[in-house]
């Protein structure tokens, strides 16, 4: 929607300088913010401001230059009672791409910002709300720049708890979201309560995840992400989150001092830069800390880091792993740092699932990540052997590296660390009760699947019960009868209740690798984030303990209609979809897709016997 705004600036002068005017009309601040956009889509003439605004001092017009290319100007304007704006105008070759005003109040505190398209259709308005000198809220606002939706926290008090017991692990990084349960209830909290981390930015107890370096308008979401992968991977770690000093690296002293107090044992640190002197003190103090792992990115640069280096990862400290991403052959991915003097392991970091800032599953890739992964390794081995040195920790990650095709790193690749050093999770998988179903013997073509209820995932044995009976009826049409063998029911830690690969792994070796099995799970932490899944031959060869199992998850839509598509796929032993209308194996499960037709039936009863599924 475009809105005409050239009507504000004549109106301005007859409202009063401080306060509002009547309940209808815009505050002074966004008053003024709309008109020096008006005056800026306009072409800005001097005078017509001067005009709208008695009093304004006009700075000087400053040129954004790209190497030798100039792309545009930027102006500040102070208005009389000590506001003031920054305005844009991006035009690149000439080409108008973009407007934006970010306007200020007199303590210099970022009040608005605006940004338009060409032709003066604002694209993005935001705004921020402050309690004194702190800011506290940050709004999207709608072209009259009122809020348009959910006010987004910007410096909270964290949320009262217990303090969780695991690896104490500390995460330099740009703060986390410790609104979110799933870090919240990750805190490491002294006999108080109160949590053990800290803001070395802000210099305060509120190491909120917030990295506003490109704009206080547009922060970057960092931390979050990072200690989610870490407390999804290794679930018993105490978290202890740390923002980073940026505008003062010396302060890495005082924060290395505190985590070391705080009884830290490994800390991840997914952030860098080219500056050396940057990372002195942070050498000088980690390097004393020997009880401490300081596990580092190798940075997302695309460069071999031992002729251009990257700190701190190119620091020669006894008690630092150096890590960077891979791909799923060893190599590194794309962007990612190397260096065989610098680098220590390759680890899988693309694609990686996490937990944004907001709270929703996503997707992310790069060298940070693939650091998280190790950190929660190392935390799981230090949770079996607490009493690990530094050296031999390090020692023990290294051992569980193969050798990396190249020569890009010096220890290794290790494909998927989520798989290792579970020992205690697979010690904690208990079978707690099993049924057995007693079936008529007569018949042919019978199909005894075995069930797998995981507990305290959202199911119960009537409801699996009744799915079953449901899910025979559709697979009946074909002449088979479903009659399960057994169910089993599954106590497990509160991290291998949602599907995984690695999570699959230890359920499967827990309860047999042999024959066709159903697991009835929590959710699914793989991406995409299908509701169900099955293996079968082509898909297991990596894992051939998969191979005939289903996953399902407790948020199934229609379950037994997604359970009978992927039994279907199982007696297939084959996972391709078919469009037909109100076809079972359509690739979208309905309540209107459930039937087979006479030659998949065929070819059914035709693989299941020739792969021992029936009798």
């Amino acid at each position: 929607m475009i809105i005409h705004r050239f009507a504000f600036i004549a109106a301005l002068a007859l409202l009063p300088v401080h306060g509002f005017g009547s309940a209808d009309m815009l505050s002074t601040d966004r008053q003024r913010t709309l008109a020096t956009l008006d005056l800026l889509c306009q072409g800005f003439n001097e005078a017509a401001a001067v005009a709208a605004f008695p009093g304004l001092t006009l700075g000087n017009p400053e040129e954004l230059v790209r190497g030798n290319t100039v792309y545009g100007w930027r102006r500040r304007l102070d208005f009389v009672d000590g506001a003031h704006a920054s305005i844009e105008r991006i035009a690149p070759e000439g080409q108008l791409r973009r407007l934006s005003v970010e306007y200020s109040d007199p303590w210099s505190r970022p009040l608005l910002l605006v940004l338009a398209a060409p032709d003066c259709v604002i694209t993005t308005a935001r705004g921020i709300e402050y309690d004194g000198e702190h800011a506290t809220f940050l709004n999207q606002l709608d072209g009259q720049l009122n809020q348009r939706a959910e006010s987004i926290p910007m410096n909270p008090p964290i949320p009262k708890g217990k303090d969780a017991q695991g690896t104490t692990v500390a995460v330099i990084d740009s703060g986390v979201n410790y609104l979110l349960p799933a870090i919240a209830h990750r805190l490491a909290r002294d006999a108080e309560g109160q949590p053990l981390g800290f803001d070395f930015w802000d210099m305060d107890a509120r190491p909120f995840d917030s990295h506003p370096v490109r704009s206080v308008f547009f922060p970057q979401r960092h931390g979050t992400r990072t200690a989610s992968i870490i407390v999804r991977e290794a679930p018993d770690t105490r978290l202890v989150p740390y923002r980073y000093p940026r505008g003062d690296m010396t302060r890495m002293r005082e924060l290395i001092a505190h985590a070391a107090n705080a009884g830290v044992r490994i800390v991840n640190v997914s952030l860098g830069s080219n500056k050396r002197e940057q990372w002195t003190t942070f050498e000088q103090i980690a390097g004393q800390h020997d009880n401490i792992l300081f596990v580092v990115s190798a940075g997302n640069n695309g460069r071999d880091i031992d002729s251009q280096p990257v700190y701190p990862a190119s620091l020669n400290l006894d008690n630092m792993l150096t890590v960077t991403s891979s791909d799923e052959d060893g190599y590194p991915a794309a962007g990612s740092n190397w260096g065989p003097g610098s680098v220590d392991l390759l680890v899988p970091g693309e694609h990686i699932p996490a937990i944004g800032f907001a709270g929703t599953p996503l997707d992310v890739s790069g060298s940070s990540y693939a650091v998280a992964r190790v950190t929660a390794l190392a935390s799981r081995i230090l949770l079996d052997s607490p009493h690990l040195s530094v050296s031999a920790l390090r020692k023990t990650i290294l051992s569980m590296a193969q050798p990396a095709p190249g020569s890009f790193v010096s220890g290794g690749w290790i494909s998927e660390p989520a798989d290792l050093a579970r020992e205690r999770d697979a010690q904690s998988l208990k079978v707690s009760a099993t049924t057995d179903w007693q079936h008529d013997a007569s018949g042919s073509d019978r199909f005894h699947p075995t069930l797998i209820m995981i507990n305290d995932s959202g199911w119960d044995g009537n409801e699996i019960l009744q799915l079953i009976q449901n899910s025979a009826d559709i697979i009946r049409q074909c002449g088979i009868d479903l009659l399960p063998a057994k169910m089993l029911e599954l106590s497990a830690p509160n991290g291998v209740r949602d599907f995984s690969r690695s999570n699959a792994k230890l359920l499967t070796d827990k309860v047999g690798s042999q024959g066709p099995r159903v697991f009835f799970v929590r959710d699914t932490l793989d991406r995409p984030a299908f509701e169900a899944v099955t293996f079968g031959t082509a898909n297991s060869k990596s894992n051939p303990a998969l191979r005939f199992t289903v996953w399902i998850t407790a948020a199934t839509r229609d379950p037994h209609i997604a359970l009978a598509h992927e039994l279907a796929h199982v007696l297939l032993d084959d996972g391709s979809h078919t469009q037909s209308p109100g076809n079972l194996m359509h690739s979208d499960t309905s309540s209107g897709s459930v039937e087979l037709s006479a030659k998949q039936c065929t070819r059914m009863r035709h693989m299941a016997r020739l792969n021992d599924l029936l009798d």
